[in-house]
């Protein structure tokens, strides 16, 4: 198998597949490509190979044409890559050779590699896991679910771990970059590191004596006071070089006290807070997430290290629906100092649904997310008294994630507990 420079002569393979729905349900908007539009993307092919002397491949075995591997120019000297198989040669592993040569390719000429692939497109995730590529995000592209993956070139050099919190699953749960030494990065240099590894959270650790650290915690977009599956994920990392046991973090939002054991951690988080959300930020928040009705119960802004806008949705299917306007809800949250929106449904008294939208952290939602479980687990326990529950979240974006919270300390903290995993 090779990669040939597309030509002209590729020309009615991509015709062909470009009406093949067994093709085209993963691609753009689902929709069969029309005639016109199939030229106008042969045209594009044909100009990026002039102007940055790589771009669109002819899959070329035994002298047939099974397939497409392409690679785009991206920002900050990363490189697109993406592929489609004929389907007459899936299940032969030709997409994962087509994904490992264009991987190689890409990072011959570029610091990252970047690809995504839609949600119900399962088999892509695996390729793309099988040649190296790890996920760091979800995105909501044109109405679908869309899964992102990246791979630096010489990451391990700048001493990131990766780790994916609340699972034991590393297909699960929400990742974390993790720098266990810290010391000596400015704060440009802590945030040019965590837009570089692209997680919704990077912690970067400053030890003290003992058991004790400095923790701070950035976005790809800026530095946030606290993030509770980047504690989780620190924690474990921790104690698997120093031993299980008590840890101390003192962060921006105050002092964290964790226990480890057994790839586990439970944060306590500094003393929780709710009182209800302002009807103004209410209305502007439900435009922005499209919702005409919610559920029963009051919304809050809750605090547990950062601050939460808390909303009840009437049933499974409405949270499992989420499709918002991600620039405004991203400004209507940095205009009123919040990190997540926490949209919860309640299957029984212990089992909560959570889905947390996180635009201003330049990512469409958080698979799990510790300082919301947190405030949530404030919030439940001002308005019923003290109780203990689960939350499950990141179900709907296909990384199952699993937060036990604790809400029956007297001094208003919450613990909230979670497995931590190394990504490979």
């Amino acid at each position: 198998m090779e990669l040939v420079q597309w030509g002209d002569e590729h020309f009615e393979h991509l015709l062909r597949w470009a009406t093949d729905p067994r093709m085209t349900r993963y691609v753009g908007d689902g929709q069969p490509w029309t005639p016109e539009y199939v030229a106008e993307r042969h045209e594009q092919a044909l100009r990026h190979w002039e102007g940055y002397g790589f771009g669109m491949h002819a899959v070329v075995e035994d002298g047939e044409v099974i397939g497409i591997g392409q690679m785009l120019e991206g920002d900050l000297g990363e490189i697109e890559i993406g592929y489609w198989v004929d389907p007459g040669h899936w299940g032969r592993g030709v997409a994962t050779r087509i994904a490992e040569e264009l991987r190689d390719k890409a990072l011959a000429i570029a610091d990252r590699v970047v690809a995504g692939h839609v949600a119900e497109n399962t088999a892509s995730g695996r390729v793309l896991e099988k040649a190296g590529l790890t996920y760091f995000t979800s995105k909501n592209m044109g109405g679908r679910l869309q899964h992102c993956y990246a791979l630096e070139r010489g990451m391990s050099d700048t001493g990131v771990l990766r780790y994916s919190a609340f699972t034991k699953d590393p297909a699960g749960g929400n990742p974390a970059g993790v720098v266990l030494d810290a010391t000596g990065l400015s704060d440009d240099e802590m945030l040019a590191i965590a837009a570089k590894v692209g997680y919704s959270e990077t912690a970067f650790v400053l030890p003290r004596e003992g058991r004790e650290f400095d923790v701070r915690y950035f976005s790809p977009k800026a530095e946030v006071p606290f993030c509770g599956h980047a504690t989780i994920a620190t924690a474990v990392a921790l104690a698997e070089r120093i031993g299980d046991g008590a840890l101390t973090f003192h962060t921006p939002a105050g002092e964290i006290t964790i226990e480890t054991a057994d790839g586990t951690a439970s944060l306590t988080s500094v003393p929780t807070s709710t009182s209800e959300a302002d009807p103004e930020l209410v209305s502007a928040a439900l435009e922005a997430l499209r919702y005409k009705e919610i559920g029963d119960g009051p919304v809050h802004v809750g605090f547990g290290g950062a601050r939460h806008l808390l909303i009840p949705l009437k049933d499974r299917e409405q949270l499992a629906n989420l499709d918002y306007d991600f620039d405004a809800l991203r400004d209507l949250l940095l205009a009123h100092d919040l990190t997540t929106v926490h949209l919860f449904w309640r299957e029984s008294a212990d089992l909560v649904h959570a889905r947390d939208p996180f635009p201003v952290g330049g990512v469409v939602e958080d698979a799990a997310t510790g300082a919301a479980a947190a405030a949530f687990g404030g919030y439940l326990r001002d308005l019923e008294g003290p109780q203990r529950f689960v939350i499950s979240q990141g179900e709907d974006m296909g990384r199952p994630s699993r937060l036990e919270v604790d809400a029956t300390r007297e001094d208003r903290r919450v613990t909230v507990t979670g497995a931590a995993v190394v990504i490979p």
